[in-house]
């Protein structure tokens, strides 16, 4: 077993920005977002539920911990609204964590300290077009702006993880699984996440209760709620294809 801990999601290659080795590199986001086309689920931040709950189904991991997640797709289809061309479906929000890569904050313990990193892989990361990241030696508004969007996801994604926590530690979560129907034959289950039991809300002591309200969380606990109506959406997304459908697309695109 390894000790290498594992890469955020869409990360291959994770190093810091660094204006002596990345000077000529420029920030291209025409690329599109082929490097989330395989991904079922989003890490969401708190700020976002209210927009998110508009599109996708928001549920909580199952694991040890219940962080959001907005589900875009369905098990081994990927995402279902990103097309073949690597756009997002214009109908459809994109998630700050998406708008986000290829930059990221990491901390260092070692060194207490936190630094911005990139995925040096990233197809919209290159020499040819796009907007600087450095000039003269010194961040550009671009990379700035960039920086700035990570912070504030990260605040965001902690609060988000905050949330998920206490809502487990109430006994407010209880795992679900859903079923998919394909059009062309056979079905598939979702399994691995988390719904609020609206019922137990009521029980929730109002001390309790008013802390939530003060964190500001309770418009995303509605917004949670809100949002199961988006199932019917990515289920009729996911019953016009197959798994056996999106290996063949997969195979295809190697």
């Amino acid at each position: 077993m390894s000790d290498t801990p594992a890469l955020p999601l869409f990360f291959s290659k994770v190093v810091g920005v660094n204006p002596a080795q990345h000077a000529a590199l420029r920030l291209d986001r025409a690329t599109g977002y082929r490097f989330a086309a395989a991904a079922a689920s989003i890490p969401l931040g708190l700020g976002e539920f209210t927009v998110v709950a508009r599109h996708y189904p928001i549920v909580f991991a199952a694991g040890p911990v219940p962080a959001p997640v907005a589900l875009v797709g369905i098990n081994d289809l990927g995402n279902l609204f990103i097309g073949p061309d690597g756009a997002w479906r214009a109908d459809a929000y994109v998630p700050a964590y998406v708008r986000a890569y290829p930059f990221l904050f990491v901390e260092d313990p070692a060194r207490n300290t936190t630094y911005v990193a990139m995925d040096e892989t990233a197809a919209c990361l290159a020499t040819g077009q796009g907007a600087m990241l450095f000039e003269d030696g010194k961040p550009t508004a671009a990379l700035g702006e960039a920086v700035q969007f990570c912070s504030t996801l990260r605040d965001n994604l902690t609060a988000a993880a905050a949330l998920g926590t206490a809502l487990d530690a109430a006994g407010l979560l209880q795992e679900e699984e859903a079923t998919v129907n394909f059009t062309a034959g056979g079905s598939t289950r979702v399994r691995g996440f988390k719904v609020i039991r609206a019922d137990r809300l009521d029980q929730v002591a109002d001390d309790t209760f008013l802390d939530w309200r003060r964190r500001g969380w309770l418009g995303a606990i509605y917004a949670h709620l809100h949002s199961a109506g988006s199932w019917a959406r990515l289920i009729d997304l996911a019953a016009g294809t197959s798994p056996a459908a999106s290996a063949a697309k997969k195979v295809e695109e190697l």
